[in-house]
């Protein structure tokens, strides 16, 4: 996960995405921000959803820019790197229109004087292009919600696209049998790189801590031997690091 959040898009997501080839499901993509830190000397993540509430009061005069963008505070929890961070802020975007929109909003229209009150000091913030596979079943403002990332690595050949058509087939049997993970496959697009061997990093994600038990246990019992199962080829992913966290913004 620490090398989620190092400046390339990899080839197997700029090449294959362009390729002239006929593929089953559509792309779904959107933007995010992670801004990786750590809380200033007797702050914690209390103080920094009070300065969310400060940011939301001053998103509210700019004409809607921020409407489309969500928000989320996650604190890492099963991780095998405790100390490298307290915290990540997740801005996510429909696009990159509406992201550098809110970009240059927050550069030119006061977002330096509200960052002198942030009760974090961050150590890395990275600009990712994400395809969603999949949604969880729902994701309202204040829901705690679950969050695991994982590196990945492509088989041999198959490509990114051709392993998002065949993640997405598994996410719609899923999903009828029951599930409710949301599913990701993201690439840094600047503030990092990826690790030699790495090809994109997996999220999957529920609204609720309780849910990705329940989601387990489908898995195990009932979704881990069908055909869909079987036929999800194409990569494997390890250094998975999960996270727990409050949806702070969802889309008006």
């Amino acid at each position: 996960m620490k090398y989620l959040l190092t400046l390339v898009l990899t080839s197997a997501f700029i090449i294959n995405s362009q390729e002239d080839v006929e593929y089953k499901h559509e792309l779904e993509v959107n933007k995010a921000e992670y801004y990786i830190g750590t809380f200033n000397k007797g702050k914690d993540v209390e103080d920094l959803a009070d300065w969310y509430d400060e940011f939301a009061d001053w998103a509210e005069d700019l004409d809607g820019v921020y409407d489309t963008m969500t928000v989320a505070i996650l604190q890492p929890y099963f991780s095998s790197d405790l100390g490298s961070h307290d915290v990540m802020w997740v801005n996510t975007w429909p696009g990159p229109g509406e992201q550098f929109t809110g970009l240059e909003t927050w550069i030119t229209k006061g977002g330096a004087d509200l960052l002198k009150s942030l009760p974090v000091t961050n150590s890395q913030q990275i600009d990712t292009l994400q395809w969603t596979v999949s949604q969880p079943a729902s994701m309202q403002t204040g829901n705690m919600m679950y969050a695991t990332y994982a590196d990945c690595s492509l088989d041999e050949g198959y490509t990114a696209r051709q392993v998002y058509d065949l993640y997405k087939d598994f996410a719609i049997y899923a999903q009828s049998q029951g599930d409710t993970v949301g599913r990701k496959m993201i690439v840094p697009d600047a503030g990092a790189q990826l690790p030699d061997g790495v090809d994109f990093v997996r999220l999957m994600y529920t609204s609720s801590i309780s849910e990705r038990g329940t989601n387990a246990e489908l898995f195990y019992s009932k979704i881990g031997d069908s055909e869909a199962a079987a036929n999800l080829k194409g990569f494997s992913c390890s250094n998975a690091s999960s996270y727990f966290g409050t949806a702070m913004r969802t889309p008006e």
